[in-house]
């Protein structure tokens, strides 16, 4: 693996059970020096990263809809050391309208169907960059 120069200072959690998907997102996070990332292939996986780790933005597989949405539900009800407000990307194969409604609830950035394309992602991260730099005063 390539050693940044100047690591990002904020961190990226990618919850994706398709390694192939999980390990091509976080390559695009790091290529493109947006953050560093954590990864995890389930949402318990995903869950024990948040409890022990502070991260800045997320990217949500639901694979496991209920398990990935009681997550998110719990980050937003302030759980987890992260921010409850931290920005969150969705993957998802589908959506209907009640989904589409509590996705809004949770406040959720953007839901990217899969299959989706590389250069979606690359768009969505980017616009996450400038809001996911953490304060000053956080402590890692």
């Amino acid at each position: 693996m390539t050693q940044l120069l100047n690591p990002p200072t904020h961190w990226m959690l990618v919850v994706e059970p398709d390694a192939v998907v999980r390990s091509t997102v976080a390559s695009v996070v790091r290529e493109l020096e947006l953050a560093q990332v954590h990864q995890a292939a389930s949402v318990p996986l995903g869950t024990q990263v948040m409890g022990e780790s502070v991260v800045d933005a997320l990217v949500l597989s639901l694979a496991d809809a209920d398990a990935a949405l009681d997550l998110l539900t719990r980050l937003r009800a302030g759980e987890f050391a992260s921010r409850a407000d931290i920005p969150v990307v969705v993957l998802a194969p589908a959506c209907d309208g009640p989904l589409a409604l509590r996705l809004k609830q949770l406040e959720v950035r953007r839901l990217l169907l899969t299959p989706f394309k590389i250069r979606d992602v690359v768009q969505t991260l980017e616009s996450l960059a400038p809001e996911a730099a953490p304060s000053l005063d956080e402590q890692r």
